[in-house]
């Protein structure tokens, strides 16, 4: 981080835990992990055991209280440079997914989910948002709501839910499914419901888990809601409250994909790093070539750029009262820039350090291959680059009707 002093004492610990922790239990065994699930989740527990899980929920449940965005940025950037899909999952699991419930203080709700995230034992979390039917739809800004496919509808004092979602992180094995419904898509912002579901709920059902090239620590399966009925108190706050929850969500998903990157380009900056300080070309070592230095600064550069943004953006959603809700459209839009930039430029950088790599940048027994696939989904998921793009345009006060 270029501004160490923004860090306190307890800040610079969990960095060194975390890198610590990286380190040791991630790197030495990221080709198996990729191909473990077992594995995977051995490693998530070790996290589990260590209190990061339990961290981001209320005392009360016997969660640590809550983690601020800036100790959550250090800990999915260190565990983003062993394994991104670890990073990403770990948080999800540390509360992100019970934050409009606690907005709303709907105690039903964390009564219910939070205990078995504070139990000492790995739990999952799923927010349950990308339709099958329209896909980015239910991202895009310039649609309000009306773009989302899966419908509830209240019958006596249940809600009933159907639709399918794709591609939800954590699908089929989740221990909570925060699920984004329309009560009418013609209500636009306050027709957004998010809801609750447990997963033993009767109609709700999964498919296999996708086959992927990249993010391999991670599943990801379609969700089924056949006539799923949950309890009306499920629904995180009601009208209005939920439109501006999902945006704030919305937001906090663009940072920790900004982290994310940030975390996968470190990690190849390191590789790039190591390998041209000790393979010779032209009888020297080939970062000392002008042509090879020249790449390494535009990777340095890429990364200094990218932590700023990343780490101002923390700062910003720890600090509402300066820089307002992470649900305004400004904020929403700074949130989408970083997003943008952290993952075009990852791309970019990752791209030409390979150059320098040659046939070890894509070979299997090198890790630098990882870095290669799993740097893409950054550009791909939460609606593409392009939703994220509509967010910017629209967060600003020129451009709010441009559409």
């Amino acid at each position: 981080m270029n501004l160490e002093h923004l860090l306190t004492e307890e800040e610079r610990q969990i960095r060194e835990t975390v890198r610590d922790f990286t380190k040791k239990e991630i790197t030495p065994i990221t080709k198996e992990l990729d191909s473990d699930y077992q594995l995977v989740e051995k490693v998530h527990q070790k996290l589990v055991d260590i209190k990061i899980q339990s961290g981001g929920y209320p005392v009360e449940y016997g969660g640590g209280g809550g983690l601020s965005h800036m100790t959550q940025c250090i800990i999915c950037e260190e565990l983003a440079k062993g394994d991104a899909g670890i990073s990403q999952v770990i948080l999800i699991n540390a509360g992100m997914m019970v934050q409009p419930a606690i907005m709303a203080k709907n105690k039903v709700v964390l009564d219910r989910f939070c205990p078995p995230f504070c139990s000492g034992k790995l739990a999952y979390a799923c927010i349950s948002m990308t339709d099958e039917a329209g896909g980015c739809d239910t991202e895009n800004p310039l649609l309000h709501g009306a773009g989302i496919k899966t419908t509830a509808r209240l019958e006596g004092d249940e809600w009933v839910i159907n639709g399918a979602k794709s591609w939800p992180t954590n699908g089929g094995i989740a221990d909570l499914y925060l699920t984004v419904c329309t009560t009418d898509p013609n209500a636009g912002d306050e027709g957004i419901a998010l809801i609750y579901v447990p997963p033993d709920a009767k109609g709700l059902s999964f498919s296999k888990p996708e086959k992927k090239m990249l993010f391999k620590t991670v599943v990801n399966s379609s969700i089924y809601y056949e006539d799923v009925r949950v309890p009306k108190e499920y629904r995180a706050a009601g009208p209005g409250m939920d439109g501006n929850f999902f945006k704030a969500a919305t937001a906090d998903a663009q940072w920790h994909s900004s982290v994310i990157a940030l975390g996968i380009a470190e990690r190849a900056f390191e590789i790039v790093l190591d390998y041209t300080g000790t393979r010779m070309g032209g009888f020297k070592p080939v970062r000392q070539h002008s042509i090879a230095a020249g790449i390494i600064a535009d990777m340095a550069i890429g990364i200094e750029m990218m932590k700023a943004g990343v780490y101002n953006l923390s700062w910003m959603f720890d600090h509402h009262d300066e820089y307002g809700m992470p649900f305004e459209p400004e904020f929403v839009a700074k949130a989408a820039a970083v997003r943008v930039y952290c993952g075009d430029t990852a791309v970019e950088i990752i791209n030409k350090g390979a150059e320098l790599l040659g046939s070890m940048a894509i070979s299997e027994d090198f890790p630098y291959e990882k870095c290669l696939r799993d740097i893409k989904e950054t550009q791909l998921w939460l609606g593409g680059q392009q939703i994220s793009r509509y967010r910017v345009a629209c967060g600003h006060y020129e451009l709010k009707n441009w559409a």
